[in-house]
């Protein structure tokens, strides 16, 4: 009888994430395909066009052009070579039809970046939504936040299993960061870096593979949970799996092992840790966790804290914009979190 009841209730509980916003005003982005203009330019006019991406696209184009290709700078006199040089380049024509094939029809995500702003927006009806722009990063950065724009780097996400993904130097690109070069995480990534960028105190958030460490353990599980959870509130249709980057079994084993590996780091002494080494072991990505299981995913920290922050959001009068809001409150978080 008792089984009956816990199985209704837990069939029956509502998250407080569960909203109905169908009456919202419909977000539509500005979305800009840089991407497109660079790697389908015209040769003959890439001075002018040089020009013309410094002033749409700002530190966007400079960064690109100055770290990404390492090509010096976009003022320089001998940048239209320079740029015909890249464009030109055999492994650099066959990216671009690799690319083509994934990204010429951007609409499906589009459509669900619309839908995700639509609820970021929501919850920040002050916060203007950011412009779009789609670009080529040379495989250095899935996104790139800045001032009112988002760019996000497509040939990150061109696949998995795609010929040139799995070309990278292995050196340089783990097998874990290949996994995580799929279509399907570029709506939930996009989403994590304006969240990160957005959400994090100055010069704390740097990108996707580097995450930032606050004053002590808990203090850093529970903002990369608040992080996450804001993730949850503005991608509601899509799974943890996809939000976590983890593949199905990585996910099953957090679920299945949550006691345990809360168990871990108290007898390790890490809850209260302000050791930053052993931090951002629990914190980046990776093959695994270090002082785990091989079976364990990599950044399990973030899912401990978004499984903490998520209780005690769930069983508190709390709304989202004051949880985030709210600073010094690991401990009182964690009174609430039963594994």
């Amino acid at each position: 009888f008792w089984c009956v009841l816990v199985v209704l209730f837990s069939c029956n509980s509502k998250s407080k994430l569960d909203l109905d916003i169908s009456n919202q005003e419909e977000i539509k982005l500005n979305i800009s395909r840089f991407d497109q203009e660079l790697l389908h330019a015209d040769l003959y006019n890439l001075k002018t066009l040089n020009k013309q991406w410094v002033e749409d696209y700002g530190m966007l184009y400079e960064s690109f052009i100055f770290q990404m290709i390492n090509s010096g700078h976009a003022h320089d006199p001998m940048i239209g070579y320079r740029l015909e040089k890249f464009l030109t380049d055999s492994t650099i024509l066959l990216i671009k039809k690799e690319m083509d094939k994934v990204y010429t029809d951007f609409s499906i995500y589009e459509k669900e970046l619309n839908a995700a702003f639509k609820y970021y927006h929501y919850y920040f009806p002050k916060t203007s939504v950011p412009k779009i722009v789609t670009f080529y990063s040379n495989f250095h950065a899935k996104a790139f936040p800045y001032s009112d724009t988002l760019g996000i780097g497509l040939d990150m996400y061109l696949g998995r299993n795609n010929t040139v993904t799995n070309n990278l130097p292995p050196d340089h690109y783990t097998q874990y960061m290949k996994q995580d070069m799929d279509p399907e995480l570029l709506v939930t990534e996009t989403m994590k870096n304006w969240i990160y960028s957005q959400h994090s105190k100055p010069q704390e958030y740097a990108n996707s593979l580097n995450f930032a460490a606050r004053k002590d353990f808990l203090s850093t599980l529970i903002y990369h949970g608040k992080m996450m959870l804001l993730l949850e509130a503005t991608t509601p249709n899509k799974s943890d799996k996809i939000r976590f980057g983890y593949t199905q079994n990585q996910l099953d084993w957090c679920i299945q092992n949550e006691k345990m590996v809360y168990r871990t780091l108290v007898e390790l002494k890490l809850i209260y840790s302000k050791d930053s080494r052993r931090i951002l072991a629990y914190i980046n990505p990776g093959m695994s966790t270090s002082g785990l299981p091989d079976a364990s995913p990599g950044g399990i920290g973030k899912w401990i804290g978004y499984r903490m922050v998520k209780q005690y959001f769930e069983e508190n009068e709390i709304t989202l914009q004051e949880l985030l809001n709210q600073e010094n409150d690991a401990r009182k978080i964690l009174s609430f979190y039963t594994p």
